[in-house]
């Protein structure tokens, strides 16, 4: 994946703060650092089948060009990623709260699981493994309608940073990729 062109978000309107003298745009590979060291949990928002959007908590973990999420057969939001690939997964990261707009794919192929196994263990030391075109695993969180999991590519097209303490100008990112 090259490397998003970044672009400065201005602050507009009376009362909007002003950043840190001399803060630039945030950069990606800051947030890239910070992205593999595990974020906390983030938030997944699918388009609805009613119309309205279903939002709920996952272990995204950064893969280099994308996220991976896990998610169970059986849940409701994995019945809206099969419908419309749309998300948007908004992650806090400390120093900036990053939401990213991409385009979900599941994993059929044993690489792909691999990696995406891969990616979870390096973000949260969480063990995963390729069973048929799921992932499984010892163990999951208590809501989770636990293992076996579909695991879902997240390809990003536009992220925006939101700096917590004006440490950076708020930042947008644009990826080029697939559609």
């Amino acid at each position: 994946m090259s490397t998003p062109r970044t672009e400065a978000i201005p602050r507009t309107g009376r009362g909007t703060g002003s950043e840190e003298p001399g803060a630039g745009p945030a950069t990606w590979a800051a947030i890239e650092t910070d992205l593999r060291a595990g974020a906390g949990t983030s938030w997944l928002s699918v388009p609805a089948r009613h119309g309205g959007v279903h939002t709920r908590p996952v272990f995204a973990a950064w893969g280099g060009s994308s996220f991976v999420v896990t998610t169970s057969p059986a849940a409701v939001k994995t019945a809206h990623l099969r419908a419309d690939g749309r998300v948007s997964l908004a992650v806090d990261l400390g120093t900036v709260h990053l939401v990213v707009e991409a385009r979900a794919v599941r994993l059929h192929a044993r690489a792909d699981l691999e990696r995406a196994s891969a990616a979870m263990l390096e973000a949260y030391d969480w063990p995963t493994e390729p069973t048929g075109d799921l992932l499984d695993a010892p163990y999951a969180a208590p809501t989770s309608g636990g293992p076996p999991f579909e695991a879902w590519e997240l390809h990003p097209r536009r992220a925006h940073a939101f700096p917590t303490a004006d440490q950076v100008q708020p930042t947008r990112f644009v990826f080029d990729g697939p559609t």
